[in-house]
């Protein structure tokens, strides 16, 4: 395992950062493909602006868009890094996407590319190819704070009991990938940015990541003392088998500007107080599913998860981000 510093949780808990995804592509292939450094430099300049203590963000990566072509994206992803260390802000790549949304897909991931004999796209070992290119390239970057292997591993509609054969598949392709990106020369931690569920999910990835990152979304402010009992329990196998807890998505969205203000207040205050630092979803008005309001595309359950607008002015009430 990578080794931390004896300061790493704490360090952990007081991190303040966000997810982002630059507004002009709806999907992780279009972003990457249509890449604007200035307008990626104004987005990230306006969330200093607007949240000044922030230090991080996560950045989603694309295997196909690498695949189309690979020195590009290389120097595009490089582009990136500069800007965010130009900005005082360090990054979480994500290298795979397994979150696939009701009303429009992000792309990444899907059962053909990791359960066995599923399909010919597993003829050539696209995944680990692109895993070890990146990994080697900024193995030894200070710019990158951790590698996310992939965003909402086990997103099935069925429970992972049900499919028992598929999960285990997942599980053996992202154990795979570690281990590529530890034999890569991987000096940041390595983290998967599990899908809310619930804490199977986590005791699955444990094993092999070095931070343990979660996504602990209050959608239903009418159960409280339920997502807080759920809290707990997240927080409590963390603190057993002595690895920092990191939320890399919080705060639920809401098309309503004061209803997401008030989801917003409750997350952050409920992390902060079990000392769990945050990335929360989603800086910049984006086209991607639930990244923008409803004149901009199709809205699904989370609303609008966004905190700045598509004009760059902040969305009503949602300083309140700065409170915490």
């Amino acid at each position: 395992m990578t080794n931390h510093d004896p300061h790493s949780t704490m360090k952990y808990a007081a991190l303040r950062g966000f997810n982002y995804q630059p507004s002009y592509g709806s999907t992780g292939f279009e972003i990457w493909r249509k890449f604007d450094g200035d307008i990626i430099r104004h987005e990230l300049s306006l969330g200093k602006r607007h949240f000044p203590g922030i230090s991080a963000i996560r950045l989603w990566l694309s295997h196909d868009a690498w695949l189309r072509e690979k020195t590009r994206f290389e120097a595009n992803f490089e582009t990136a890094l500069a800007i965010a260390a130009e900005l005082g802000l360090v990054v979480m790549p994500v290298l795979f996407n397994r979150w696939h949304d009701t009303v429009l897909d992000y792309g990444g991931i899907y059962v053909d590319h990791f359960f066995p004999k599923a399909s010919w796209v597993q003829d050539v070992d696209q995944l680990a190819a692109f895993t070890e290119t990146i990994v080697r390239a900024h193995a030894n970057d200070p710019r990158i704070f951790a590698w996310d292997l992939c965003n909402e591993p086990y997103a099935y509609r069925a429970g992972l009991d049900e499919l028992p054969e598929i999960a285990d598949a997942e599980t053996q392709w992202l154990e795979r990938t570690a281990a590529i990106c530890r034999s890569a020369g991987a000096r940041a931690p390595i983290t998967v940015g599990v899908h809310p569920g619930g804490l199977d999910f986590l005791k699955r990835v444990e094993p092999f990541c070095d931070l343990l990152s979660i996504h602990p979304y209050a959608m239903d402010l009418n159960k409280r003392a339920e997502y807080e009992t759920y809290l707990d329990g997240l927080a409590g196998f963390a603190a057993r088998v002595g690895k920092p807890l990191l939320a890399t998505e919080a705060v639920w969205g809401a098309l309503d500007d004061a209803e997401r203000v008030e989801i917003l207040r409750y997350s952050l205050e409920q992390l902060k107080k079990r000392h769990i630092g945050w990335l929360a979803y989603l800086l910049h008005h984006s086209l991607i599913a639930d990244a923008h309001r409803a004149e901009f595309g199709p809205t699904g359950p989370p609303g609008n998860l966004s905190f700045i607008e598509a004009d760059g002015t902040l969305r009503p009430g949602h300083e309140a981000f700065n409170d915490y």
